[in-house]
């Protein structure tokens, strides 16, 4: 699948939904994971939402061609890059939709944050970098937009070696 949306002349950064989010490649995992007693399924394609501007929209709502004139400013001097999975995986879970995420490191991402939060004077909350993995429900993620989301809407799981040893 290719990504739609493109912005700031990428090749692989979107703007969908009120997200930018970096596109990766297709990892070749199973179709399906079976987990808690659910059975799973792998998403149509793998992105790591950079920033979810919707939720900026709620204090200030005219602000979206700013913030992503601001975003393509920021990278053309500090790239946004995955930089791999750190084997942290967790279940999320809002109502009743579930999925299981890979943590991974994204350069820069904290550091984009704080500057987006200086330039617009609005508290950015660090995100979380993951991967949406799997899901109940087809490519139906649930947003961790923020360290404290992902401590309270997911939970640290196992997941067998043949999806680890794909993405590690």
């Amino acid at each position: 699948m290719k990504p739609e949306n493109l912005i700031c002349n990428s090749s692989n950064i979107t703007y969908d939904k009120g997200y930018i989010a970096l596109w990766l490649e297709d990892y070749p995992l199973p179709d399906t994971l079976d987990i808690e007693g659910n059975t799973l399924l792998k998403k149509n394609h793998f992105h790591v939402s950079l920033l979810c501007v919707k939720i900026i929209f709620e204090v200030k709502p005219d602000i979206e061609n700013k913030i992503l004139n601001l975003f393509c400013d920021f990278i053309k001097e500090k790239e946004l890059r995955f930089e791999g999975f750190t084997n942290e995986f967790r279940t999320a879970n809002a109502d009743e939709r579930k999925s299981v995420v890979a943590l991974c490191n994204i350069s820069n991402l904290n550091t984009f944050a704080d500057y987006l939060s200086d330039k617009i004077d609005v508290k950015v909350a660090h995100q979380p970098a993951h991967v949406t993995i799997y899901t109940l429900q087809p490519n139906a993620g649930i947003g961790l937009n923020s360290k404290d989301e992902l401590q309270t809407k997911s939970k640290p799981v196992d997941v067998p070696d043949e999806v680890k040893n794909i993405l590690i």
